[in-house]
């Protein structure tokens, strides 16, 4: 809707850049798997380094 009908015609790259980055949001992959992804990765760091901090909380 900012550049209008220039976004639509072939004249500039933007209706390409526009239809490639509608195409990668499928080509990508939901974002729910991302998340989980990321998720399970720093779960697992965590689990890693649970104990090492032990020191800072005692009273």
């Amino acid at each position: 809707q900012v550049f209008g009908a220039m976004g639509l015609t072939p004249d500039t790259p933007l209706a390409a850049l526009w239809s490639w980055g509608r195409a990668m949001r499928f080509l990508d992959g939901p974002d729910e798997v991302h998340l989980r992804t990321v998720a399970r990765d720093e779960l697992g760091k965590a689990r890693d380094q649970r104990g090492h901090t032990a020191a800072y909380f005692t009273l």
